[in-house]
């Protein structure tokens, strides 16, 4: 057991907390990496249907070999909330954030699902999936801790404000430096930028039903690993379909990809299709959807890194100050979740002690006497 101040930190927990930063962390490279790929007049569709298929394929053989043994009988319900997870988390989710990516930037681009915690928190909490009680000190601290998160980052998407290297700028530009309140509203706004914002608006919101309903799908079918291999594999044909649909036949001209974009797909479909997502899956079993989506905002600070470190792309006091308030009310979230927890474990630690004499009794029997 590790300990976090105070309170026990199971293995378990360790590997989950280490499974969603690890995630994020692919997520954000990879959307930087598409990003780059997008800005040469690459399809995003093109992506969604090769980086999906690529991930389920590759993700296959060990679903196979370490769930086969949890593999339930497939209803048609069932089927059918696999078809919508495939529809909508894989092929509607990703097509719009890659829409929205061409429009935008990667920055941008990973900071608007950061949206997904609150509207998830709440549906969750609506659907009786996530326990808020409002006289808990620790629900108050997750119900702060997500909307922190949620003004973290907007103020990364749309308060971008001066440049860091405008901030101590010398005395023959400071006569000429804008007001900092009128970059904050206007520096970086433009109509593209607007159209990629509805664009990642609209992802955020069916990413958010999305997880509710994989969540509620993996009570039913038990099985991260295939849940994410048959959805891939589900949104890739959905996708190509689609593209087909669009021009009206098959053309090599939808289909070609560069070196770079051969790459891109393998890495994508490899890190975030087949792991990340795989990842992310277990802990929405594990944790619930509410809990996985608190950490988005660590691939937004994660991007902005990168984009600025690889792609040049400024980085704004806005960046900075949102990257901060991210951060802190990720904290808030895991100590109010961290301390619901233990007091989950306690108080079923406290029954079981309570329960135990009278098992003992019962099973105990009076010894043969000599």
């Amino acid at each position: 057991m590790y300990t976090n101040g105070g309170s026990a930190l199971g293995l378990e927990d360790l590997a989950i907390y280490v499974s969603l930063v690890g995630s994020q962390i692919f997520f954000a490279v990879v959307t930087v990496l598409t990003g780059n790929e997008l800005a040469k007049g690459t399809n995003p569709l093109t992506f969604v249907a090769y980086t999906s298929g690529f991930g389920g394929l590759l993700l296959s053989p060990f679903a196979f070999f370490f769930e086969k043994k949890s593999w339930s009988k497939v209803s048609f319900s069932l089927l059918g909330q696999l078809l919508l997870l495939s529809l909508g988390g894989v092929c509607a989710f990703q097509v719009l954030l890659l829409m929205g990516l061409k429009e935008t930037s990667p920055s941008l681009a990973s900071a608007m699902p950061n949206l997904a915690p609150a509207i998830i928190f709440v549906m969750a909490w609506t659907l009786g999936m996530e326990k808020v009680d409002m006289k808990c000190a620790y629900s108050q601290f997750k119900i702060v801790g997500t909307v922190i998160c949620v003004c973290g980052a907007m103020a990364m998407s749309f308060l971008h404000g001066p440049a860091l290297s405008q901030l101590w700028p010398s005395p023959q530009a400071q006569a000429h430096t804008q007001n900092i309140i009128l970059n904050f509203l206007h520096e970086g706004n433009s109509s593209k930028t607007i159209t990629g914002c509805i664009y990642l608006l609209t992802a955020v919101i069916i990413l958010s039903s999305s997880m509710i309903l994989q969540g509620e799908t993996l009570k039913k079918y038990p099985a991260p690993l295939s849940l994410t291999a048959i959805t891939s594999l589900l949104g890739s044909i959905q996708t190509a379909v689609l593209i087909m649909a669009l021009d009206k036949g098959v053309y090599a001209s939808s289909w070609f990809l560069d070196w770079s974009g051969v790459v891109t797909v393998m890495f994508g479909g490899m890190f975030c299709n087949a792991i990340a997502f795989s990842l992310q899956s277990w802990c929405i079993q594990k944790r619930g959807p509410a809990f996985v989506a608190t950490f988005g905002p660590v691939c937004t600070v994660c991007s902005a890194i990168l984009s600025s470190s690889f792609l040049g792309e400024t980085l704004h006091l806005g960046s900075v100050v949102g990257g901060l308030l991210i951060f802190g009310g990720l904290y808030l979230v895991l100590w109010g979740k961290s301390k619901e927890i233990d007091d989950e474990r306690r108080v079923s630690d406290e029954e079981e002690q309570l329960d135990r004499p009278h098992k003992v009794s019962k099973d105990v029997k009076t010894p043969l006497l000599c």
